[in-house]
């Protein structure tokens, strides 16, 4: 089921996978991904958000299980994962150096509310040269 993709990768899909699954039945169905899309600020009609799960949906379910969910991660031939580093990093900082309210934001609109200290610990652990915010080269190492 991995594919090309390592154990953390697959465990950070698997972590992902659940804060999509709002219902806990193992699968995303059409609701839940508008819900997600919505809190990333991306108003979707139910014609697109159709046509995301059909991408996905191998046995056309109209949901999502999580082996489908993997598989539109795998590596492609040619891929550059610092390129995707950047555009993650860029997706969470908006541009910036992530500080504590960015980590608070980014989570808060995938689902997970922390409170003011949990960001300051989540930025303590990750902030690899210790100038009290995530840089791009902190968010690399990371990986």
């Amino acid at each position: 089921m991995a594919g090309n993709l390592s154990k953390w990768e697959v465990a950070q899909f698997k972590e992902a996978f659940a804060l999509f699954d709002g219902k806990k039945d193992g699968t995303i169905d059409p609701d839940e991904l508008k819900q997600v899309m919505a809190s990333m600020g991306q108003e979707c009609t139910n014609d697109e958000i159709k046509d995301m799960i059909d991408v996905a949906d191998e046995f056309g379910t109209g949901r999502i299980d999580f082996p489908s969910f993997l598989k539109q991660y795998q590596h492609q031939d040619g891929e550059d994962p610092n390129e995707l580093l950047d555009e993650a990093f860029h997706l969470v900082g908006n541009g910036n150096d992530i500080g504590p309210n960015e980590v608070s934001q980014f989570l808060k609109a995938i689902g997970q509310n922390i409170i003011d200290f949990e960001a300051q610990e989540i930025l303590k652990i990750c902030d690899a040269d210790g100038d009290g915010k995530i840089g791009l080269e902190d968010f690399k190492k990371l990986w």
